[in-house]
């Protein structure tokens, strides 16, 4: 075990980018240090803090209230930003070294992990301030305990959702049922569909109860040793990461004999499911889908305000424009050439990148018509930002992408990665946001807010009309520095 550490410190040593890489973790863990000194000092003044907003619940009531909800997050937080160390194994696989060492590594290797830092950060102080002048010292420590081991399970079971489950449509079938009952259930019927504080407080009532969460955590952990251990080979691993997305694409065969903008479409969602980077922002975008539940759930407030929704409403439909079409061009570094020297028109390549955004805000305006449970004018204002996204905004994103774009390792995970990441990235939400608030606001304050919602939508069917003045342009622009963005997009 001492000499695979070692292996792979000399391997991190002797990095090209050893300099680059120590300064980045140095500031990485600088930043996370914080973090945690402020989750450690907001969990040890909890009592003070409820006192100051003048909450009158008890403290230990109130957290339990919230256990499900911290786990829900911590869940999703490891699923999008915590790496799963596979690919450090492959030197190894040659080497007359036993795999169940090689298993238990990765393992270990997984638990040495900043965000299993988190949960010790919040609990172990709000025990000491909170739980134990309440409850007693026992019964904290139970308390204790059993969040530790949840958060634990967590950890494992992450695991073996990003190597194993996530290909499965059920199990997020299972995700979205589970959050829309527990909502519903906490906001109409008084229910619960997984009480985890209710359980704590059994738990630590009934001190045997504990074995519960340690028989899951032994199952987890016995579970992913399994999996690590059978598909330790690299065609399995290789099959593991890319099955998922073959399956997906294998069925889009059809559409892909059916012209050459359809063909580069099919490629460009081949590019995005086979490769981690691009899959990331896939998975960001499905998370930000319940933005506007947060949002309008807050009060009528919120509901009312109208740049509110739709600051919101550009946000949810044009979610997947945002997360992928300010790296657009980035997406195909090492691959600039093989496009820009084909004997295509541009305009094709440059229309099925149109598509693809189109397609998407497509997809997320059937996705927000449950919202209209907040009412008439918000889908109005969901309808009017759409087509503003497909005219205006989508031919937008993809010009200012052009910014000098910055190449991306797409195998690369997204978790603290800002590779790609120019000044394009750090203005383009600017006008994509204040460009439909701007027409809102102009017509509203002449005449009313419903002919500023109207105008909204007939910015973006002006833009759709212009479309193929657009795409000359853009293929223009590609044409002229075809040979700069090939130099730039290749690593």
């Amino acid at each position: 075990m001492k000499w695979i550490l070692k292996h792979q410190w000399l391997n991190f040593r002797r990095s090209p980018s050893f300099e680059k890489d120590i300064g980045i973790k140095i500031f990485l863990a600088i930043l996370g240090l914080l973090v945690l000194m402020n989750l450690i000092v907001v969990s040890a003044n909890l009592n003070e803090t409820l006192t100051a907003l003048g909450v009158d619940s008890d403290p230990t009531q109130l957290v339990n209230q919230f256990l499900l909800y911290y786990f829900i997050s911590e869940l999703a937080i490891r699923y999008i930003m915590q790496t799963v160390p596979v690919l450090d194994i492959e030197p190894y696989l040659h080497l007359p070294i036993k795999k169940k060492l090689i298993t238990r590594f990765l393992l270990i290797k997984s638990i040495i992990n900043p965000y299993n830092l988190i949960a010790p950060a919040i609990f172990i102080p709000l025990t000491i301030s909170t739980f134990i002048p309440a409850i007693g010292m026992e019964k904290s420590l139970i308390w204790l305990a059993f969040t530790l081991l949840i958060s634990l399970c967590l950890h494992f079971f992450n695991i073996l959702l990003k190597k194993k489950l996530e290909s499965k449509n059920i199990v997020w079938v299972i995700f979205a049922l589970i959050i829309v009952v527990n909502y519903a259930g906490n906001q109409y019927f008084n229910f619960t569909l997984i009480p985890l504080g209710n359980w704590a407080i059994v738990i630590y009532n009934s001190p045997i109860l504990l074995s519960i969460p340690i028989i899951l955590l032994g199952y987890l952990i016995y579970t992913s040793f399994q999996f690590f251990y059978q598909n330790l080979y690299l065609e399995d691993l290789f099959d593991a990461k890319m099955m998922s997305g073959e399956k997906i694409t294998g069925k889009l065969s059809n559409w892909e004999n059916k012209g050459i903008i359809n063909t580069l479409i099919v490629q460009e969602l081949k590019l995005i499911l086979r490769h981690k980077r691009s899959r990331s922002s896939i998975m960001m975008a499905g998370i930000f889908l319940f933005y506007p539940l947060f949002i309008f759930s807050m009060g009528k407030e919120t509901q009312q305000s109208s740049a509110m929704a739709i600051f919101v409403s550009i946000f949810f439909t044009g979610i997947f424009i945002i997360q992928y079409g300010q790296f657009l061009w980035s997406w195909n570094t090492n691959q600039m050439d093989f496009f820009l020297t084909k004997i295509n028109p541009y305009t094709h390549w440059v229309e099925s990148r149109y598509r693809l955004l189109i397609y998407s805000v497509l997809i997320t305006s059937v996705l927000s018509l449950p919202y209209f449970y907040f009412g008439y004018e918000l889908m109005m204002i969901m309808g009017a930002t759409a087509i503003y996204n497909v005219g205006i905004n989508s031919m937008l994103i993809m010009r200012m992408s052009l910014w000098g774009p910055k190449p991306i390792e797409l195998d690369k995970s997204s978790m603290m990665n800002y590779q790609g990441v120019g000044a394009a990235q750090f203005v383009v939400g600017i006008p994509l946001i204040v460009g439909p608030v701007a027409v809102y606001a102009i017509f509203a304050s002449i005449w009313n807010g419903q002919i500023g919602i109207l105008a909204i939508a007939l910015v973006g069917l002006i833009g759709l009309i212009f479309r193929k003045a657009f795409f000359n342009s853009i293929a223009k622009k590609l044409k002229q520095d075809k040979y700069k963005l090939i130099y730039d997009l290749t690593i």
